[in-house]
């Protein structure tokens, strides 16, 4: 890859929550971003803030279902840029919850829908970046996971299962392409405060509480947590880790499974 000032990073799902912290992190770093997104206002107001703040960034519009969408994302960040060091494949169904019950429930078109975003999509954002990345020698992909991927729960079965797909097809893009020079990693984010986990959790008030009270750390993360980890497995500092999912979730999936029932009657 280049030098860690002026890389050229393309951030999919960038127009709000975490994707777009993380496409500000990167250019307010000297970075060069692409910002990919369905949804154009949304994109175009990401690129307006890191150009606010005197950043490099354009807009490309981008459909994770489709193949040519990609096609041209790759295309048009190496004729503006020259090349593509960081791909960081964020965008997600997060607006597909509602009905993403279990496997009883479920209904299988909605569960297809989920797995083209979630896990068809980030396939075909290595597919039409990988070659850009041998054929310059050298880069890093970045795949969001999560920790539904990780552990089960009453619902959204799709998701948590598309996501642990993801760390699955991280893993042999890191086997194929390491020797190329790239490498291949995901971040698993636990509970992260953005308009989605809001709406997810939102029972009254009591849903936020109910996940924290199993977070080992007295808070919920927010999308800077994540963007942090994300530049740092795009730049040259994290040079000889690939291969990995990491965990950014407060420690909730490290402890016993009784621990909150136990904190909650040490404190009385």
């Amino acid at each position: 890859m280049g030098a860690e000032q002026g890389l050229v990073a393309v951030v999919t799902g960038a127009g709000g929550g975490i994707g777009s912290r993380t496409a500000e992190l990167f250019a307010g770093r000297g970075a060069r971003v692409i910002v990919a997104d369905i949804a154009p206002e949304a994109g175009e107001r990401t690129v307006e803030a890191i150009i606010a703040a005197g950043g490099q960034a354009f807009y490309q519009p981008l459909d994770v279902r489709r193949p040519e969408s990609f096609a041209a994302l790759a295309e048009a960040a190496v004729e503006r840029y020259g090349r593509i060091d960081v791909l960081h494949n964020n965008a997600a169904a997060t607006h597909l919850y509602e009905g993403d019950s279990h496997a009883v429930e479920i209904d299988p078109e909605l569960w297809d829908r989920i797995f083209e975003i979630n896990l068809r999509g980030v396939m075909l954002g290595c597919k039409y970046v990988l070659p850009q990345m041998v054929r310059q020698g050298g880069g890093s992909i970045v795949n969001m996971s999560s920790t539904r991927a990780a552990g089960g729960a009453l619902g959204l079965a799709a998701y948590g299962a598309s996501k642990a797909g993801v760390e699955a097809l991280t893993r042999y893009v890191a086997t194929a392409y390491g020797r190329h020079g790239v490498r291949c990693n995901a971040v698993r984010p636990g509970l992260i405060r953005t308009a989605q986990s809001a709406a997810l959790h939102d029972d009254g008030g009591e849903g936020l509480g109910r996940v924290l009270k199993h977070v080992l750390l007295p808070y919920a993360g927010t999308p800077d947590d994540i963007a942090e980890l994300v530049y740092f497995l795009g730049t040259p500092a994290s040079r000889y880790i690939t291969a990995q999912t990491i965990p950014v979730d407060g420690g909730m999936l490290a402890h016993q499974p009784f621990h909150a029932d136990e904190l909650a009657a040490s404190l009385g």
